[in-house]
């Protein structure tokens, strides 16, 4: 068994377990990102947004991806945005990074033991959330180039021992960290991680990697979290899981200690698989509990295993470091996040589940079971290749996904949420209510949920209903712009516009450059009579910093609803003139024309 050949091995197995995944179209944030996102629909459209956050605007959650998006608009012009072919994408993707997991674990272990840990990642079914799942494509890409880093890593360590150039390499190793901090933010531990792998391997190589490239990869990262502060916004910091809310740093600690149990067991015994790990799922605890001093002891034990494991059981203890080390971003140990648990941020850490594997196997071919480890292990293999594949369906659509998970883990308040979500989109508002008022008895603390059930309520034209969940929402957190924009549309719309002059200017001064809440400012000053207060909103909004193309359109909607239609025209040409080249921004332009048309010829 060669090197090579074992990662084409594991990579092949990779791409025919996923195969399913091609029937599957947009689920869950592949809407907001993919589907219904003009810059992922272009390539130009992705460069002139390489500079914009990863969410859409309204979503208000930040974080800068911009490769990733860069990928899609690819996929899209490609394909014309063919859910196959963007899946199929994906799988190349897992197929790629599973070659390199090989190629990473060769340094460690023999080749059979290699491929034993390459195929194990390639059909783990914990993998599945960020494979079949659109936007897991993050977590491929970032994998796909630290693993390469690693790799350029160790041939720089051996041009260096031969006394050969290494500036291609260097420059490459620089180039890849660089494009996987712009594919997920996790990809901040490459100088830990090309430091572990340096510190672990220096048997193989005797000579370390040259401090300028540290030097390098740490200025980059730097550079990278500077850079990235202007587009984030700080709102993927402001974005915590609604476990989180109100709760202190000990709350937060005590709630994830035992969770150590849950991502064990995700990552040995896989067969139960959720979308979402809510309170329901993960508890909500304000104090230290007996399960939670057991994580700790459990993560500690861990640790001095690995360290007892350096000299005799290198791989062991690599491995056991590097799922440390890939899950620690996102285990709200440090800091909290917009996530208490979501399975494909483990996809990296798996990677050193994969090396723990390989050592095992390793162990077990040198022991008097030899015979019986290639037995053992394909028996695994095919119960784990079994499970993605069954799993791999279930992201079909936000149907299959919602009724799976309904029917899997029902104690979920955020599966009746994405259930009443559904609902919305069929146009059963009573049926959806019934769902959203059920999430909120399960855990009433998610204000982000109230808000959606108000905007449910206010789409179905029940203003008063909505109100009552703001008010809620306002009791838990009255510093959402979200809440302050739908109670201003609320009041509007109940003939208050006196009431809902507050709230909108509350929304404005919380989110400047959200249009929506502008809007709701320039119809509440407009449904007061305050014409230059109406229109002056628009003027101020763009000069914050707000889409000009939003600013124009909804100028020239204001002045229409105004009476003033000469004027009108006048922004809507300009809004033309700064519209993006897309579906979406064109739709908009038909409904403006429309009311300018309908105001030149009442």
């Amino acid at each position: 068994m060669t090197r090579g050949r074992a990662a084409w091995l594991a990579a092949a197995a990779a791409a025919i377990v996923y195969l399913p995944a091609l029937g599957n179209s947009f689920a869950l944030d592949d809407g907001a990102i993919v589907e219904r996102n003009p810059s992922a629909h272009s390539v130009g459209a992705a460069l002139r947004a390489f500079d914009q956050a990863y969410w859409p605007a309204e979503n208000g959650a930040g974080q800068w991806r911009p490769l990733v998006i860069l990928s899609f608009a690819v996929d899209w012009q490609v394909a014309g945005g063919s859910p196959v072919w963007l899946h199929a994408v994906n799988v190349l993707w897992h197929a790629a990074a599973t070659a390199l997991v090989v190629a990473v674990l060769a340094c460690y272990v023999p080749e059979s033991a290699a491929l034993a840990g390459g195929l194990l990642f390639a059909v783990h079914p914990v993998h599945v959330e960020a494979v079949a799942n659109l936007v897991g494509r993050a977590e491929l890409m970032a994998a796909v180039f630290l693993l390469g880093a690693v790799l350029l890593g160790r041939l720089i360590r051996r041009r260096v021992q031969q006394g050969r150039s290494t500036a291609a390499l260097e420059f490459a190793l620089v180039a890849s960290v660089a494009c996987a901090l712009l594919s997920k933010e996790h990809s901040a531990i490459a100088v830990a991680l090309l430091a572990l792998d340096d510190l672990a391997s220096r048997g193989r190589f005797a000579r370390a990697l040259p401090w300028r490239d540290y030097a390098a990869v740490a200025l980059l990262t730097v550079g990278w979290f500077v850079l990235r502060r202007p587009v984030d916004a700080g709102e993927s910091f402001a974005m915590v899981a609604p476990t989180f809310f109100h709760l202190g740093v000990v709350g937060r600690l005590s709630t994830m200690l035992p969770v150590v149990f849950v991502v064990a067991r995700l990552m040995v015994w896989p067969f139960d698989l959720s979308a979402d790990y809510g309170p329901a799922l993960v508890p909500r605890l304000e104090h230290l509990t007996v399960l939670g001093v057991a994580g700790l002891v459990l993560l500690l034990a861990l640790a001095a295993l690995a360290a007892v494991s350096w000299r005799r059981r290198r791989a062991l203890a690599v491995g056991l470091l590097l799922v440390a080390l890939a899950w620690l971003p996102t285990s709200n140990l440090l800091f909290p996040t917009g996530i208490v648990l979501a399975e494909r941020t483990l996809y990296l850490a798996s990677v050193g589940l994969s090396l723990v594997a390989a050592a095992v196997f390793e162990r077990l071919e040198a022991s008097r079971l030899r015979g019986r480890t290639a037995w053992l292990a394909g028996a695994v293999l095919v119960a784990f290749a079994y499970r993605t594949a069954v799993q791999v369906p279930v992201w079909r659509s936000n149907r299959a996904l919602v009724l799976w998970s309904l029917e899997t883990h029902p104690e979920s308040y955020r599966q009746h949420q994405a259930a009443a979500r559904a609902l919305v989109r069929a146009g059963d508002l009573a049926s959806a209510l019934r769902q959203y008022d059920l999430a909120l008895e399960l855990y009433p603390l998610d204000y982000y949920a109230l808000d959606e059930a108000a905007g449910a309520a206010l789409d179905g034209g029940r203003p008063r209903l909505a109100l009552g969940y703001l008010r809620r929402a306002a009791r838990l957190d009255s510093s959402l712009a979200l809440t302050a924009t739908l109670t201003a549309h609320a009041l509007l719309a109940e003939d208050s516009a006196a009431a809902a002059l507050g709230p909108a200017r509350r929304a404005v001064r919380l989110a400047p450059r959200q249009a929506e809440a502008a809007r709701m400012l320039a119809a509440s000053f407009a449904a007061l009579g305050w014409r230059d207060s109406a229109v002056a909103v628009w003027p101020a909004f763009r000069s914050r910093g707000g889409s000009a193309f939003d600013g124009w359109l909804l100028q020239a909607s204001t002045l229409a609803t105004l009476g003033e239609p000469a004027q009108a025209e006048s922004a809507f040409a300009l809004a033309v003139r700064a519209a993006p080249a897309d579906s979406i921004a064109h739709a908009r332009l038909g409904a403006v024309g429309a009311i300018l048309a309908a105001a030149r010829h009442p």
